[in-house]
């Protein structure tokens, strides 16, 4: 079965790349310039003041912003920064060239400004939707130890659950995580900050993505650590991004069964 290329079916629904660096504190000072820059293809502008585990929907006071978003008109891809750490992600995905392409820019621009990027963690991030067809089971895309058992020797059945492990890769650590379950949205909770920008603001706030019964989220976060900061181009960062980015294209061509790749690959 042919793993390899693009999916006409594919189940990803939202990728990230984070890079975290040593805090400049002169960002906030220069957002008008890096706006302005930004704006020709991330033209939507959010300032946002939070505190961790708060969804960021209500505006905060003047002067206590302390990250800021800039997304395409349609949201489907942007950037959220900080004095630490800049996160791009997309909610549309074909090739890993042309999402680090995006990556590249919006790094260049801060670039621009902060001269250069004392890193100390790089990762990128794939989350793929997986849902059977009637008549099949999760059981026919993911291995068995990946998917909720029984209990031997009971008639308990399960309903939902969680697995996650985590494997060394040549460039640091891979970790992956799938869910199922009716009472799980498909989107975690780290992520549900950031997701909610890409989805339009209304009374009541975003809607998020639930899983039907009998689906689940296979999420593999690929990670590089340094135990000292490592100076690095925005150039430098979307190379490391790619090794990254091989680990977990291995991962999900490797985890997902012949099955879901004769799915994936079919023309609607």
């Amino acid at each position: 079965m042919d793993r390899e290329g693009i999916l006409p079916q594919a189940p990803l629904f939202y990728v990230l790349a984070s890079v975290r660096f040593q805090p400049w504190m002169l960002l906030p000072s220069k957002i008008p310039e890096i706006q302005d820059a930004l704006r020709d293809r991330l033209p939507l502008f959010n300032q946002i003041g939070f505190a961790p585990g708060q969804l960021p929907l209500a505006p905060a006071p003047a002067g206590t912003w302390n990250a800021w978003a800039f997304h395409s008109a349609d949201r489907s891809v942007g950037c959220q920064m900080a004095q630490d750490q800049i996160v791009v992600h997309a909610t549309t995905y074909s090739r890993f060239k042309e999402f680090a392409e995006s990556v590249l820019f919006v790094l260049q621009v801060v670039e621009k400004y902060a001269r250069q990027f004392d890193v100390g963690a790089i990762g990128i991030r794939y989350l793929d939707k997986i849902s059977p067809r009637k008549g099949e089971t999760l059981a026919d895309y993911l291995p068995p130890q990946y998917l909720p058992q029984p209990v031997p020797g009971t008639d308990f059945q399960p309903t939902g659950g969680a697995f996650q492990t985590a494997y060394r890769t040549q460039t640091g650590v891979l970790q992956a995580r799938f869910w199922t379950g009716q009472e799980y949205v498909a989107v975690p909770d780290d992520l549900i900050q950031l997701f909610v920008l890409t989805r339009e603001i209304r009374p009541g706030g975003p809607v998020l993505p639930t899983l039907q019964p009998g689906h689940g989220i296979l999420d593999s976060d690929s990670i590089w650590t340094s135990n000292s900061p490592t100076r690095m181009t925005g150039a430098q960062v979307v190379q490391r991004l790619e090794e990254l980015h091989t680990h977990s294209n291995t991962f999900f061509r490797k985890v997902c069964s012949d099955h879901a790749f004769k799915v994936w690959t079919e023309v609607a």
